[in-house]
């Protein structure tokens, strides 16, 4: 498991703020500046309050000073809006999303260990059924440790379900809104999304196109190693790249990963975006402090730094 490449591909994408000034939500949106002052209704918008920094939500306009065909947004709805109530969870868009990242993150594996991914024969995926059945055998056998660095497992493996869990969140109307709380709404949002980034990790490890079936983990073509690493394995402990704990690790590291970006989001960043109009600074400060969920932004089609609080009519979100 190689998480290098996911880190350099968000670094260069989100340096990408220091070079341009940015709007709130995307071009095809009706949006308005970043106001520290109560809005007018000469100037309807989205003001961000100065006062309990608890508020969860920005302040917002009258409903007779919106534009035609706009409507208010609460957060603590959990649909967003009485229409988004009926709008359904996005199952295309986000099987696409974790598709996506799924061909990231294999076509990084190909080109780090592509000599395992042809060690037969110079062919991928040579015997498949075979050195699958063969690998399934060995995890289950398998301990908790998998014999790789421990950064992967316990660092790398929880942003992997950090951004598998976002993923369901941005196509989930009734959990997009929610930030960090003690409600029911806020806790069951992210139990979903744990789920989603279980299957997705489960999938990663296990699953057909996972790490076993790519790189052949486990199977009798790639043989085990010692516990520093060495090859062959000469001692009586020896790694075959298989365990239970990336199983376990994916998914409580992904929301534990979810809980501290939410956390921040509304204790550190609202209070920037309260006392500063530059949406350079807020767009930095959104993407330094949740970088995870700017990896997921990108997947769905959005800039790094958007937060679904930007948007005023919640049907212009999944375009």
């Amino acid at each position: 498991m190689r998480f290098r490449f996911g880190f350099a591909i968000f670094a260069l994408l989100l340096s990408a703020r220091v070079f341009a000034q940015s709007l709130r939500c995307d071009a095809d949106l009706d949006c308005v500046p970043l106001q520290t002052s109560q809005v007018s209704s000469s100037s309807p918008g989205i003001a961000f309050p100065e006062s309990s920094s608890d508020e969860l939500l920005p302040s917002a306009p009258d409903s007779s000073a919106l534009p035609a065909g706009s409507r208010l947004v609460d957060a603590n709805n959990a649909g967003g809006s009485s229409e988004g109530l009926k709008e359904g969870f996005h199952w295309a868009r986000a099987l696409k999303e974790s598709g996506t990242f799924l061909l990231i993150e294999q076509a990084w594996v190909v080109h780090t260990d592509f000599r395992w991914v042809v060690s037969e024969n110079g062919i991928p995926f040579n015997h498949y059924w075979r050195d699958y059945k063969q690998s399934l055998s060995r995890w289950w056998e398998a301990g908790w440790s998998a014999g790789e660095n421990p950064m992967y497992n316990y660092v790398g493996h929880p942003i992997q379900g950090a951004i598998t869990g976002y993923i369901q969140i941005q196509n989930d109307p009734k959990s997009r809104s929610l930030e960090f709380s003690k409600s029911k709404a806020y806790w069951v949002s992210r139990v979903k999304a744990t789920i989603w980034n279980g299957v997705y990790s489960t999938q990663w490890s296990i699953g057909p196109i996972s790490e076993m079936t790519v790189e052949k983990y486990g199977s009798n073509d790639r043989q085990p190693w010692n516990a520093n690493g060495t090859f062959p394995c000469d001692t009586k402990t020896c790694y075959w790249g298989v365990g239970k704990v990336n199983l376990v690790m994916t998914p409580v590291g992904g929301l534990g990963w979810e809980l501290a970006e939410d956390w921040v989001d509304k204790a550190i960043v609202r209070r920037v975006e309260r006392n500063t109009t530059s949406h350079f600074w807020v767009d930095t400060v959104r993407c330094i402090f949740n970088p995870i969920r700017g990896g997921a932004n990108i997947l769905h089609g959005n800039k790094p730094w958007f937060r679904a609080r930007d948007v005023g009519d919640w049907s212009s979100v999944q375009r």
